[in-house]
């Protein structure tokens, strides 16, 4: 029996040059199934036998210390093409090659793919062979430049790999290194008192879901869940910067980091009804900053927060909304926190009492947010396994604070001792995040999210980096405004002889005008700002020829 903790060459280089991008894939059916080419032919690989009983007592160690939960452990493969499975000539000259792969007792399974080089016109396909699950087919372009791949979850112990294309050496195509053996909370379903985001709870609050992503964790020994937002920043450039806790991603090594995979909008349409797609999915990113302050024994002594920035930009048909975010360390009375327990559906926790500052670990106090959540029409929201680094959010929809943990539970006393729904739970602030914790300047969260700026709160955006309410082709280059952020007046300036300004007009995010006015002076105008509510404003000059360039601005006083 091969131990949990067994970590062979082949996978530890599994993620020696990690780099992934969105694997999408076409979604249409598999060669081998439109050609209705028997399974029974096809040669089986058994991974090495798991150890469930080890899993259970590490399992149990990493719940005591408040580790990250892992729902699959790494079990190595390595066999592709070249060294296994079954080839079939097709009639027009290309080829088939399939493998069934078997992890037995397992849930479900995830594969981690190495040299992956398809030629051109050749497609990868996963799926499961009895109920039809079905990941593909994935193209060249779907594989990173050094070859690396991976897999969303196939429910099931089996599941078929399949190559087609053009007939090449089956040692040039990819290897299979290894396996994450999924042995618990594969159907992803939270406690019964958790509240869908698609409920009435969650009306108004639409901006903020639609930042809020799950995150597919992978750690040396396996893989797990976490919550992640989608943040914005003053440079209001779209960096797709992820928000989430220290202690998810403790342990994960920067290849690792490239294993992640992110899924937007996994929710209901409607309350109770449905399920959530999982077809939105970007693989891969980079740590940029964390509080670094998780002890030996697992435990964040700082105030547990971890920017991640993805590998690409987020599609356009995300819809992805970059959420706003509040640094002063101001408590509030009410508000929300959006978050996926147990890897399920978006789940809305609600508080209406006064939230207090308080400590989570042994060395450093005034870390956290202490809150307790409250009873609603369609539930009593709480938090679970899965939640960690959900944003707390303030009624202007701003983060406020990341899940480190908790004792929130749907029943008293069913997750263990002194655990019920009325338990508090505990939030590392955004603001000791933003200048706090014992880490590097480079790694406080203000260096990222509002670098060279005085500005404690941001607004959030659909489109930060868009054009608001003006044509895409103006030149957002052909206008300068300082300081921005600003607070209590910026200097707007343009080159008054390649431009002749007659006006300037400024715009909310709403599109509802500010303030318009003449300009006399060429080549500058100043705006006051002092008593503008804090957020994102366009502002755009008036030529002699018609409208101008534009520029956004951040206001925060």
């Amino acid at each position: 029996m091969v131990p949990l903790h067994f970590r062979s060459t082949a996978l530890l280089a599994l993620f020696a040059t990690a780099r992934l991008f969105a694997q999408q894939g076409t979604g249409d059916t598999p060669v081998s199934l439109r050609s209705a080419m028997d399974l029974a032919d096809v040669a089986e690989f058994h991974v090495p036998a798991f150890d469930l009983a080890f899993a259970l007592v590490d399992d149990e160690g990493r719940a005591q210390a408040g580790r990250l939960p892992l729902y699959g452990r790494f079990l190595p493969v390595g066999v592709g093409p070249g060294n296994g499975g079954t080839w079939m000539a097709l009639p027009d000259g290309r080829a088939v090659w399939r493998i069934l792969i078997t992890s037995d007792g397992a849930m479900g399974t995830e594969l981690f793919f190495t040299g992956v080089q398809l030629p051109e016109g050749a497609r990868l396909d996963v799926y499961d062979p009895s109920i039809g699950q079905h990941f593909g087919g994935f193209g060249p372009e779907d594989i990173s430049a050094d070859g690396s791949f991976t897999t969303p979850l196939i429910s099931g112990p089996r599941c078929v790999v399949e190559y087609s294309g053009p007939v090449v050496n089956g040692d040039e195509l990819f290897t299979i290194a290894a396996l994450s053996h999924v042995y618990r909370d594969v159907q992803a379903l939270s406690g019964t008192c958790e509240v869908d985001v698609a409920c009435s709870e969650g009306t108004g609050w639409e901006q903020a879901r639609d930042a809020v992503v799950r995150i597919r964790v992978v750690v040396p020994e396996g893989t797990g869940r976490c919550t992640g937002t989608l943040m914005n920043n003053t440079a209001l450039d779209c960096r797709p910067f992820v928000l989430t806790a220290m202690h998810c991603g403790d342990g994960s090594t920067t290849d690792q980091f490239n294993a992640y995979q992110f899924f937007f909008n996994h929710q209901r349409a409607e309350c109770g009804v449905g399920s959530g797609s999982l077809d939105q999915v970007l693989t891969g990113c980079v740590k940029r900053a964390g509080s670094n302050d998780i002890d030996a024994n697992g435990r964040a002594q700082g105030s547990d927060f971890l920017l991640l920035e993805l590998n690409d930009p987020i599609p356009e048909e995300f819809n992805a909304y970059y959420a706003g975010w509040d640094a002063t360390g101001t408590a509030v009375a009410a508000g929300r926190c959006i978050h996926h327990p147990d890897g399920d559906v978006k789940k809305i926790s609600t508080f209406d009492t006064q939230i207090y500052t308080a400590m989570w670990g042994t060395t450093t106090p005034d870390t956290h947010w202490r809150v307790a959540w409250a009873g609603t029409v369609n539930g009593h929201g709480v938090t679970e396994p899965g939640s960690s680094g959900a944003p707390l959010l303030n009624n202007a929809q701003r983060v406020i604070g990341t899940l480190t943990g908790g004792s929130s539970c749907c029943t008293l006393l069913a997750c263990g001792p002194a655990t019920g729904p009325n338990v508090p739970d505990y939030f590392g602030k955004v603001a000791q995040h933003w200048s706090g914790n014992n880490n590097p300047p480079a790694e406080k969260l203000k260096a990222w999210l509002a670098p060279g700026s005085s500005a404690t709160t941001l607004d959030g955006s659909y489109d930060p980096c868009g054009i608001i309410g003006v044509e895409e082709h103006m030149a957002v280059d052909l206008v300068q405004l300082f300081p921005n952020p600003s607070s209590a007046g910026c200097m707007v300036q343009w080159d008054g002889n390649a431009m002749r300004v007659a006006g300037i007009r400024v715009t909310d995010v709403a599109g509802r005008s500010v303030m318009a006015d003449v300009v006399h002076a060429a080549g500058r105008y100043l705006l006051r700002t002092e008593g503008w509510s804090e957020g994102l404003y366009t502002v755009q000059l008036l030529t002699t020829d018609g409208v101008g360039p534009v520029a956004r601005l951040s206001v925060a006083h």
